[in-house]
């Protein structure tokens, strides 16, 4: 009994000691600097994960562009703003890591053609300036270097629109449908954008979030056409909108809205058919018709040499 009545004072004060001390501000301070290491060490492995482009390349463009926001026009920065909202890049990269990257690309442009010019010169290694060829391609390199990012995003922009415009009739059809049913428009919008994949769900998810946070519907509604550019889309919201505030029908206004979407997709397909032969004209005259013209008349042209030459 004396030894355990011992080893119960003991582990007593222990847990005394304990409670005392988880109980101090030292303790306190303690627990906050690990909290403060831990978010430390998951903010590093987030940014560690991302990819360099990311990391690297835009930090150092927004740099540069401070450098030069100063001659830059705003209506350049607020076109490439657009640009990069319809392209589905923003707020990841802002209109600031763009033109930076565009004045990067520039330089680097300059500098490369410099280096070719001046490995072309010769064995003094100088650029012959007295060549109005090397002026031409020194002054044309940084104008291309500042539009290969512009060309690269525009190519982001229309390969989003396009698909974009490929889903468009589809979610029309399942948004009518749902309404029909008996779903009001944010549910089937929701609805919607659960069942169909691509640029366009995301962009039913931005405008959902912006109802939910607050924003009236009708101003989401317009966003979301400024947003993507796309001019049948533009038509389909302008259609809901003014039903909405004319107190039309929805339902109406969706089941027409998805009957001309279907025929516009049927017109753009027609389209394209008609171009296919004007399209297929050039690499016919270029690659086919000669490999035709060697096969059929090259032994031809062999007979003749040969009689000619006897």
């Amino acid at each position: 009994m004396l030894v355990l009545a011992l080893i119960l004072l003991v582990v007593t004060f222990i847990l005394l000691g304990i409670g005392l001390y988880r109980g101090s501000s030292r303790y306190a301070v303690e627990q906050r600097l690990e909290k403060i290491r831990e978010v430390d060490e998951q903010t590093t492995e987030e940014e560690l994960s991302k990819p360099f482009f990311q990391r690297i390349a835009l930090p150092i463009g927004e740099s540069v562009a401070g450098m030069f926001r100063k001659y830059t026009p705003a209506e350049i920065a607020d076109r490439t703003h657009k640009r990069l909202v319809m392209a589905g890049l923003y707020p990841r990269v802002t209109a600031a890591h763009l033109l930076g990257l565009c004045w990067l690309s520039a330089a680097g442009c300059f500098l490369l053609i410099v280096f070719l010019l001046i490995s072309m010169g010769g064995k003094g290694g100088t650029i012959q300036t007295n060549d109005p060829l090397n002026l031409l391609y020194l002054i044309l390199a940084p104008v291309a270097g500042y539009i290969i990012p512009q060309f690269f995003l525009g190519k982001r922009v229309q390969e989003r629109q396009e698909a974009i415009l490929l889903s468009l009739p589809y979610a029309i059809d399942i948004l009518s449908i749902s309404v029909e049913a008996g779903m009001g428009f944010d549910a089937g919008v929701g609805y919607t954008m659960k069942k169909i994949k691509g640029p366009l769900a995301e962009e039913f998810s931005k405008t959902l979030n912006e109802i939910r946070l607050g924003k009236p519907r009708l101003e989401a509604l317009e966003d979301l056409g400024n947003r993507t550019g796309v001019d049948e889309l533009k038509v389909f919201i302008t259609a809901v909108v003014h039903a909405s505030r004319l107190g039309g029908s929805i339902t109406n206004t969706l089941r027409i809205q998805a009957d001309s979407m279907r025929v516009r997709r049927r017109q753009r397909a027609q389209e394209k058919a008609m171009k296919a032969p004007v399209k297929m004209v050039f690499p016919l005259v270029l690659f086919i018709f000669p490999a035709l013209f060697v096969v059929i008349l090259g032994p031809a042209g062999l007979a003749i040499y040969q009689q000619l030459m006897q």
